[in-house]
């Protein structure tokens, strides 16, 4: 397995001499450890046979010294190519991160916004930390590992050639069963990435969506698909860890049988060799199956390193651009400085931007407030605003009513007093950025009002528990939050047990019927239209039924025909539900195919009469 993508993109940030500056002392320090293994084998080896001879005339001065100064060699070389090493990274890291961000500048505004959940972010940072790391955790283990390995094969072959031949068909069954372990993790492995980034997703999305789960009261069914991610992350990754497990112990068992090989072939072979020399070969070897062992985990590190290279090809291909267009930049510039500047296009049409924005931004109004107690006799619903004297009331009150006592306008003075209960619809209106959002904020309890309450049967909203005012009141806002899955999964978060026709039900309420229920809708919805992502939420809503159903400009990106038909079929599919529906100015005479006009109009502060 080569770095086929992660050794071109580092060779890009970091010289090759600085590349072998780490790779040298890592090598060295391998054979330095092998070479100390070996002698301390057989030197410790020749001190007891020389003991048990009695002989005198043995010198240990000279092997005693070779084994310090291996020692002393192993760490010093072990100390300097971590220094090396640890050098290469930050300069890879510096040098990739400024190259990669030169490429994600060029990034159109549309590709920026596909970057979501941080995912820009973890390029530049994890992923250029895991190519960057590539010398210090893959090359240099790996080179010095072989390196040793081979030296020891030719030390073992020297020596006695059927020792070597042996010991050569034991590590060739050795590697293979690295690579078969390698592969049994990697996959393990993905699988765990996948569970990762699934889980990562539940809980992004669900905690930027916390105010609409609880609404919809679909915290709990939340909290269980959470719960599963964590329970596929953890089998996943305890999978990935047994596939490395197993591929270790085979390893070991390997260099047990091939150091055992050595020692019988080499004590009963003709002429037999002395113990010490046996006992230093069998060490010896120990060490090259030491490094062996860490062949699994630096094949991991390598793919690893590829996959991250992968992720950040894109980037390092808009960062080549971007040089490439400088150096032509540069190239066409020298013949224009010996002529008079030309004014630059950008600030010009900055200029023009400002200017154009300057003329569509209309001043700011103070709505108005009036109240009109006259015309009180025949309104379902009780709407009043401050300075009113008499309030509307609904002539058949159902059990659980929301009421809004004195709530404010939003950029107004006046104040809100309501009763939604029952069949009716009461329509808000005005500019944009006027305040409908907010208003209807206020009456579902997400916002708190600086004055005057939100009621329900009496009580204040922010005083009762999330699911019981889901019970009664649902907000569908003008963004509405989708689940990173399909058509049937968000719409059965309103409705758990709803069945394949009451899903395709509300679906032809809202004009979706083409929609296939398994259609995934990508995160946040991005498979879909503006105007289909917010019908989706509002069929979300529908299957649930709720008593009083808020609507924050539900038309918003639809054609009229498919705006007047939405407007037209929610009264008729709900026809207990009391509907809030927010409109711009603009869009009042959708309401013309209702079947019955609105019961009240609030526009920022004055009520209305329907026509």
């Amino acid at each position: 397995m080569t770095p086929d993508r992660a050794w071109p993109l580092l060779r890009t940030a970091v010289p090759r001499r600085a590349l072998l500056a780490g790779l040298l002392p890592a090598v060295a320090g391998e054979l330095a450890g092998a070479a100390l293994l070996g002698v301390s084998g057989w030197f410790l080896t020749t001190c007891a046979v020389v003991t048990l001879q009695a002989n005198t005339t043995w010198s240990w001065m000279y092997p005693s010294g070779a084994v310090r100064a291996l020692a002393l060699g192993r760490t010093g070389l072990r100390y300097l190519e971590r220094l090396v090493n640890h050098r290469v990274l930050l300069s890879a890291q510096v040098a990739l991160r400024a190259r990669l961000a030169r490429g994600a500048a060029r990034l159109t505004p549309r590709e920026l916004r596909a970057q979501g959940d941080g995912t820009l972010l973890t390029r530049l940072t994890t992923d250029v930390e895991t190519v960057a790391g590539l010398p210090g955790t893959v090359c240099a283990p790996l080179v010095a590992a072989v390196t040793t390995a081979g030296l020891v094969e030719i030390l073992l072959l020297w020596a006695m050639p059927v020792l070597g031949a042996a010991e050569l068909v034991v590590w060739a069954v050795g590697v293979g069963c690295a690579r078969r372990a390698h592969r049994r993790a990697r996959s393990r492995l993905a699988d765990a990435a996948e569970a990762r980034a699934a889980l990562r997703t539940v809980l992004l999305g669900s905690r930027a969506a916390f105010d609409e789960l609880r609404c919809l009261d679909a915290v709990p069914q939340a909290r269980r698909t959470a719960t599963d991610a964590v329970a596929a992350v953890e089998d996943a990754e305890w999978a990935a860890a047994r596939a490395e497990r197993l591929g270790r112990l085979t390893l070991r068992l390997l260099a047990a049988l091939g150091q055992a090989s050595v020692l019988l072939i080499a004590l009963t072979a003709t002429p037999t060799q002395p113990v010490a020399v046996v006992v230093g070969e069998v060490l010896l070897l120990a060490a090259g199956w030491e490094l062996l062992e860490r062949l699994p985990r630096l094949l991991q590190h390598l793919t690893r390193s590829d996959d991250a290279a992968a992720r950040l090809a894109p980037l390092a291909l808009e960062s080549e651009k971007s040089e490439q267009g400088e150096a032509v930049r540069e190239e066409e510039k020298r013949p224009v400085d010996r002529h008079r500047p030309v004014t630059g296009s950008a600030e010009t049409a900055g200029h023009s931007a400002k200017t154009a924005a300057s003329a569509v931004r209309a001043p700011a109004r103070a709505p108005e407030t009036t109240g009109h107690p006259g015309k009180t006799a025949d309104r379902p619903a009780e709407t009043a605003v401050a300075g009113s004297e008499t309030p509307v009331r609904s002539l058949d009150t159902p059990t659980r009513a929301l009421e809004a006592v004195g709530l404010p306008l939003p950029g107004s003075s006046g104040a809100l007093t309501t009763t939604l209960s029952g069949p009716g619809l009461l329509l808000v209106t005005g500019a944009n950025g006027s305040g409908k959002s907010t208003l209807l904020g206020r009456l579902a309890g997400r916002l708190p009002a600086a004055a005057g309450a939100v009621l329900l049967d009496g009580t204040p909203v922010d005083e009762m528990p999330a699911r019981t005012v889901a019970e009664t009141v649902t907000l569908v806002e003008a963004d509405d939050w989708l689940a990173d899955d399909t058509v049937a999964a968000n719409l059965r978060q309103a409705a758990p047990s709803a069945g394949t026709d009451a899903l395709q039900a509300v679906l032809n309420v809202v004009g979706l019927s083409a929609l296939p229920l398994d259609a995934p809708v990508g995160p946040v919805g991005r498979r879909l239209s503006q105007g289909q992502r917010r019908r989706l939420a509002i069929a979300r809503a529908v299957l649930r039924r709720p008593p009083v159903l808020l609507l924050d400009e539900p038309v918003a990106g639809l054609d009229r025909p498919t705006a007047e038909a939405l407007l037209a079929a929610l009264p008729r599919a709900l026809p207990g539900t009391f509907l809030v529906i927010a409109l711009q100015d603009q869009d009042i005479g959708l309401l013309n195919t209702l079947d019955a006009p609105p019961t009240a109009v609030v526009r920022l502060g004055r009520v209305l009469e329907p026509r």
